[in-house]
């Protein structure tokens, strides 16, 4: 009995210390890269080769060495810029322009124009390059459709209409695409060949889908909900097998896949960190406190690095004094 009991006592001491570690590895606030100037922000991306970071600002793209904490360049034909998806083989970088609606596609080595691509529906939102197919995939928040584009050829294959207002979106780099509708409470899935669409999978209770992450090896799929949680489905099934409160006006969802958590930015200032914790589940191993507004951010794997843009408001990890930055998370 005795025997029993301290082994009990052991194993409880030994859950306790992983919680501890893990709380204790959480992503902490390293520096703040001052870009400055005003106006909103959207998606940030890294190019993976360069590692340098693409910020959204206002009706610019600011190019970011992180290493160096500078702006390497500012592309400033980019009205009304969101997003940015990188055909790294080709050096070219996608960026979505929702002023004009269109893709302005840059070289990577140079950040010389390449082409600029009329999208087929309103207001190109998020952008995702399919390394399956080599076809970049242009989320038309405004028009219920997605353009599809031949990154090698810079031609538009055709449009995929959707049911609802299409959001996020990540590849499984076998086949599929799967796009979150912010409206209808839904993950589309597409046939990233074929462009059609194969199937809805609903969120409900879940509702207005925004950031999405995936685990094609688990066969899991993280879509951020406003509705204040985390929606784990099952890529194989399209059934949510668990969910994980979170903060409020989520927007990004990222994975890391070497230590295999997941980050969802919300509006109310917060970074929400998953983890899992075996048989498959998944628990919030913690809670990063960012800036009021910063509901965007974005991951590089390589460097485990978590950048998220903010304003720099007083008693915020950033500096006032520094206009628009990045805050930078390890």
């Amino acid at each position: 009995m005795k025997r029993r009991m301290l082994l009990c006592f052991a194993l409880l001491v030994q859950a306790a210390l992983c919680g501890l570690q893990a709380q204790a590895s959480l992503p902490v606030y390293q520096s703040t890269i001052a870009i400055g100037g005003k106006g909103g922000w959207d998606y940030l991306a890294v190019e993976p080769d360069s590692h340098y970071l693409y910020v959204s600002h206002a009706t610019q793209m600011h190019v970011v060495d992180p290493a160096k904490g500078m702006v390497v360049t500012t592309l400033a034909d980019t009205p009304g810029v969101h997003g940015a998806a990188f055909a790294a083989e080709l050096h070219r970088a996608f960026i979505t322009c929702a002023g004009d609606g269109s893709v302005l596609v840059v070289d990577t080595q140079t950040f010389k124009k390449v082409a600029t691509i009329k999208t087929t529906g309103k207001k190109p939102d998020a952008v995702l390059f399919d390394p399956f197919t080599k076809r970049v995939f242009v989320m038309n928040n405004g028009g219920n459709n997605i353009t599809v584009i031949d990154a090698a050829g810079l031609k538009v294959l055709g449009t995929i209409a959707l049911s609802g207002a299409p959001e996020a979106a990540r590849t499984d780099g076998a086949g599929r695409v799967f796009v979150n509708l912010e409206d209808k409470n839904a993950v589309a899935v597409l046939d990233a060949t074929s462009l059609k669409v194969l199937r809805e999978w609903p969120l409900a209770p879940h509702a207005t889908p925004t950031g999405m992450a995936i685990d094609p090896e688990h066969h899991r799929l993280f879509v951020a909900c406003r509705s204040k949680h985390l929606a784990i489905l099952d890529t194989k099934t399209g059934k949510v097998v668990q969910a994980l409160p979170i903060g409020a006006g989520t927007d990004v969802c990222e994975l890391d896949p070497t230590t295999g958590r997941i980050y969802a930015s919300c509006k109310d200032g917060t970074v929400a960190v998953i983890a899992g914790k075996g048989g498959g589940a998944y628990e919030v191993a913690g809670t990063l406190t960012t800036e009021t507004g910063s509901k965007t951010m974005t991951l590089d794997p390589g460097t485990h690095q978590l950048f998220v843009p903010a304003a720099g408001a007083k008693g915020t990890p950033g500096d006032p004094a520094a206009g628009f930055q990045v805050l930078i998370y390890r």
